[in-house]
């Protein structure tokens, strides 16, 4: 299927120990999608907070910015899918990065006054 995204990891059955995405590009958002019949919870460190992660449950974030993790969970299985864009691609051709993302970016015309 088309993609925006180069890289795609499948997560099954494994805990998520607190990290930072190497690969990916500082200003560009990853994203996670939760898929299984499981009860696990998304951790991001420096924003502590803790959000429910059920199936079908999608997350974007910088991945290389903020730390992220998934800890054991009590039932289920768990499956994700971890969309990510490879900076060294921007190396290799001589692209320049993306912008950070802004809230007008994601929002558009809800903000308008």
């Amino acid at each position: 299927w088309p993609s925006i995204y180069l890289g795609i990891d499948v997560i099954v059955n494994q805990e998520t120990p607190p990290h930072l995405d190497q690969v990916s590009a500082p200003s560009l958002l990853d994203l996670v999608v939760s898929l299984g019949t499981h009860d696990a919870q998304f951790h991001i460190s420096e924003l502590g907070t803790i959000f429910c992660y059920q199936p079908g449950t999608m997350i974007y974030l910088a991945g290389k910015l903020l730390t992220h993790s998934v800890p054991k969970w009590e039932t289920g299985e768990r499956i994700a899918l971890a969309h990510h864009m490879k900076d060294a691609v921007h190396n290799r051709f001589g692209l320049a990065r993306p912008a950070f993302t802004k809230q007008k970016d994601l929002l558009g015309g809800f903000l308008q006054t």
